[in-house]
């Protein structure tokens, strides 16, 4: 089987896990023949000891929102047909992102959430989710995706058959994750991922009379418009001292933020997993979450939920954060372990016998 990463991007995104997590199952399983990726992640697959085949940076993804790059790919992806028919058009090719190759035959995708469909960030992304994606998803051998919630959404908004679609969660490696850190002079809300307007941390800064008198706020993102538009409004709402603004931080520097951070606020309208709380439990930090489908699957009565328009929900999230003690906390490594690499092993090896 060969793997396509040729639209992943920057290392260390949410996307970028998955992708390597299930990479390296394909590889435990001896099932991964070769790998097709961006020049500046040769180096890095080259440990994967498995045929390379490169497509340029300029295809790849970015953490901005770019007008171009999607049409430079999808007109590249035309080209990859005929310099690669030889080499791949008798092999299953896997997809960990939800960009198909034009023509090729025996393909997999991965779609990890309908975000893009629901609250697409251009009019190329709405094309491609609500037309393009729609018109050849059928065609396609099989389709993966992170959860049952997404499963279910996939089947409805494009007609297909929930046969035709596995499940493979995402993996936590709890060993990675430093335990919790308590200090009592330095507490702090941590954000995460706040790139996108679906991640919704606008309405944690409209409710910032629920937390600014005990917590400083660190938000990690990359520099984006929906990531300005939150200095904006910190700024109009007076709070941007009790704010920390950090972007292209490390993944080493994420888990100590985790480790020392009282709680992540996660309040997304949309997510297809959410590996950020499964992060946060592993680190032993509670979580505060929205309350949709997804988070109930995979976090349980683990997490604290919100509702992100209520501003008593806020309060009422806060107050449990706050009347919690460690014990209540101690269980969320160990729940964590449930979303392990051997769990997502055996979803896969699942999958290849669907297949």
């Amino acid at each position: 089987m060969f793997i396509n990463l040729s639209r992943l991007g920057k290392s260390g995104t949410g996307m970028w896990q998955y992708s390597i997590k299930l990479l390296d199952a394909l590889h435990e399983l001896n099932q991964l023949e070769g790998i097709i990726c961006a020049q500046m992640h040769e180096e890095f697959f080259k440990k994967y000891d498995c045929l390379i085949i490169t497509v340029p940076d300029w295809v790849s993804n970015t953490s901005k929102i770019s007008k171009l790059r999607p049409i430079l790919w999808f007109l590249y992806s035309f080209l990859m047909y005929f310099k690669l028919k030889n080499i791949l058009s008798d092999k299953t090719i896997l997809s960990t992102t939800h960009h198909y190759l034009p023509f090729f035959k025996n393909q997999i995708i991965t779609i990890h959430d309908l975000r893009p469909y629901f609250y697409p960030d251009s009019l190329l992304q709405k094309i491609y989710f609500r037309y393009l994606l729609s018109r050849n998803i059928r065609k396609l051998l099989h389709i993966l995706t992170v959860s049952e919630t997404v499963k279910h959404q996939i089947s409805v908004n494009y007609k297909v058959s929930e046969d035709n679609i596995s499940v493979i969660y995402n993996a936590v490696d709890i060993s990675e994750f430093g335990f919790k850190k308590n200090d009592n002079n330095n507490q702090f809300l941590l954000a995460v991922g706040a790139s996108w307007k679906h991640k919704n941390i606008h309405t944690l800064l409209a409710n910032h009379q629920t937390w600014i008198n005990k917590y400083r706020l660190v938000i990690v993102s990359g520099e984006t418009e929906y990531s300005n538009y939150l200095k904006l409004k910190a700024e109009e709402l007076g709070i941007m001292n009790s704010i920390d603004f950090l972007h292209g931080i490390s993944f080493s520097k994420l888990k100590e933020l985790y480790a020392s951070a009282s709680a992540l606020v996660y309040p997304s309208l949309d997510e297809g997993f959410g590996i950020p709380p499964l992060e946060a439990f592993a680190s032993g930090t509670p979580a505060i979450v929205s309350q949709i489908p997804v988070f109930i699957e995979i976090l349980e009565d683990c997490a604290i939920y919100v509702d992100p328009n209520s501003a008593e929900s806020w309060i009422d999230a806060f107050k449990k954060l706050e009347d919690a003690n460690d014990q209540d906390f101690e269980g969320l490594r160990k729940y964590a372990e449930k979303y392990d690499l051997n769990n997502m092993k055996s979803m896969f090896i699942n999958f290849t016998k669907k297949l």
